[in-house]
């Protein structure tokens, strides 16, 4: 599981495309890669971009590529851009909290 925070935007999505290269270059390849955006307050076009560009590497390898807690700004810009069906959402426990 990936798990992103903040903003996904034109400064962060480079780290984001590392870190789901890394993912999908484990072999053998896993069944289902999940990227948790709970934690994600904004995403752009170019966010969106890394997310569709991964999933296109992840499919030629078989693996799913799915969503988890795609908060309403993310949701809406999947809706909007019309790739919203693209990306299978995944739920998954909550992450325990930890106190401040």
């Amino acid at each position: 599981m990936i798990v992103c925070t903040g903003e996904l935007d034109v400064h962060t999505a480079p780290h984001l495309d590392r870190q789901l290269g890394w993912a999908l270059a484990i072999r053998p390849a896993p069944a289902i890669l999940l990227v948790d955006l709970q934690e994600v307050s904004f995403m752009d076009s170019t966010g969106l971009n890394s997310l569709l560009t991964a999933r296109r590497e992840a499919d030629r390898h078989g693996v799913l590529l799915a969503l988890a807690h795609p908060g309403p700004q993310v949701t809406r810009l999947l809706e909007l851009t019309g790739t919203a069906a693209l990306f299978p959402l995944s739920p998954r426990p909550p992450r325990p909290q930890h106190p401040d």
